[in-house]
């Protein structure tokens, strides 16, 4: 029976807590406090979305003469459309994924969580996405953001329907433009690339924007020698990479548009040797700043591309997993552009701190070259981004061998050390093998007539390998 008077006990609980003096809360009960009260914040939401969805199905919207659940929404509750719209289709997926609903209402994931999910349950088979939700994508919406959890879900419609990638560049093609306009003092640029001219411009511009440094910041082991060289360069992003297409443009008009000898942008497309052999199972080649792509693509891609071979052999065996690269010992400090790559590919291009993502990566010897006499293999290089590699020269931040080829993150609080958990980077590897599995059981599926969506997706899922 529903009784609606805990609502007004829900009411009068609040009043009591609004009351609470925050100004005479320290600092440890004002952290405490801000997580309870998202954490309550996060229940009401899933619960709103809950009633919003009986309101809907239930028709009640209209004794009151609402036209539907968002009109009467919009009306009493003065929402706007879109979230009147969100929440009832909140609503909605937390009953039809019944896990996500109990986390929702438990404060454990959020609304911008189930609205991923929602979106998954529109492109993917019901019985197929309920299984992957429990498996890897509630466990992992538990842990990261909204962002992370939707690149999974993304990652599982490429799996399921392959065919959409290559569709996807074939559209972007379409609708290639580019238009210089006069507008006020300058120009304004505007227009719309496809991925490949788009995942070339972008590192492009990506490579341009950060500082120059010096010689002594290019040492893997610079320290805060690095960080004052990159102080000194007192541009902005933006001035930065408008600096580097003027160079261009200058460079082009001078010596003419490059040949068909001229290096090509340093654009990375990682692929599987499994998936180069048809073998069931393997992920689809990954563009850097795309992600997944198709055969067509890659074909295209590779035609005019230098290839570096870079052994791996599944995963390290530490509490944090990466890809496990064969090592290349090098008398050097400096590591090689092998060397760099391999890191990239191992680190899946981002900084190896738990939790970040920046992909501009300096590269750090674990044990220290001048330090510990630490060598330059590749199982001594970490790559880090800027802010992380400065926390470890200044003590903030401490790497230590895993004794499985890879490595941990450690922070000093007080007298203990504390063991930083890269959540993230632990659920992407589940998730990778959740997907492997998923794709050998597709690729084995008899072929038969389709009844219905998953069998169509599972018949169209073979691959013919490049020649």
């Amino acid at each position: 029976m529903f009784d609606a008077g805990t609502y007004s006990a829900w009411a009068q609980a609040f009043e009591a807590v609004s009351a609470q003096p925050t100004a005479l809360a320290d600092g440890a009960q004002t952290r405490a406090a801000l997580r309870q009260v998202q954490a309550m914040a996060d229940r009401m939401e899933g619960l709103r979305a809950a009633l919003l969805a009986q309101l809907d199905d239930s028709g009640g919207y209209a004794d009151e003469g609402a036209s539907s659940a968002v009109a009467w929404a919009r009306r009493e509750l003065r929402l706007s459309n879109r979230v009147a719209a969100t929440l009832r289709a909140a609503g909605h997926t937390m009953r039809r994924l019944p896990a996500v609903g109990d986390a929702m209402l438990a404060g454990e994931v959020r609304l911008e969580h189930v609205a991923q999910f929602t979106s998954g349950l529109r492109k993917i088979d019901h019985a197929l996405f309920a299984d992957a939700t429990d498996t890897v994508l509630l466990p992992l919406a538990k842990q990261a953001d909204p962002s992370e959890l939707g690149r999974a879900i993304t990652r599982l419609d490429e799996i399921v329907h392959p065919e959409r990638l290559d569709a996807a560049w074939q559209r972007g093609m379409d609708r290639h433009d580019l238009q210089v306009a006069r507008a006020g003092d300058g120009f304004h640029v505007t227009g719309f690339v496809d991925l490949d001219l788009g995942a070339r411009l972008k590192a492009l511009l990506t490579g341009a924007s950060a500082p120059r440094i010096d010689a002594c910041a290019a040492d893997g082991d610079a320290g805060a020698a690095g960080e004052d060289a990159a102080l000194a360069d007192l541009r902005t992003p933006a001035q930065r990479r408008i600096d580097v297409l003027s160079d261009l443009v200058d460079a082009a008009l001078a010596q003419g548009l490059p040949g068909a000898h001229r290096a090509r942008p340093q654009v990375h497309v990682t692929v599987d040797a499994t998936w180069l052999s048809g073998q069931p199972g393997a992920a689809p080649p990954e563009l850097d700043g795309v992600g997944a792509i198709g055969p067509d693509l890659y074909g295209f891609l590779a035609c005019g591309s230098d290839h570096t071979t870079i052994l791996t052999h599944g995963t390290t065996g530490g509490p944090t997993p990466y890809a496990a690269v064969l090592n290349v010992g090098r008398r050097r400090r400096l590591a090689t552009g092998k060397q760099r790559d391999a890191v990239r590919v191992r680190q899946e291009g981002r900084c190896a701190g738990p939790g970040c993502r920046h992909t501009s990566l300096d590269l750090h010897h674990v044990a220290w070259w001048h330090r510990d006499g630490g060598r330059t293999d590749l199982d001594n290089l970490v790559g880090l981004c800027r802010r992380c590699h400065v926390a470890v020269h200044t003590g903030r931040l401490e790497i230590r061998p895993d004794g499985h080829g890879g490595y941990t993150f450690w922070r000093t609080l007080g007298r203990s050390d504390t063991w930083v958990e890269d959540h993230e980077r632990v659920h992407r590897q589940r998730l990778r093998d959740y997907l492997r599995g998923l794709a050998v059981q597709l690729a084995r599926t008899p072929k038969r007539a389709p009844v219905g969506p998953l069998e169509h997706h599972r018949n169209r899922h073979t691959m013919t390998p490049l020649t």
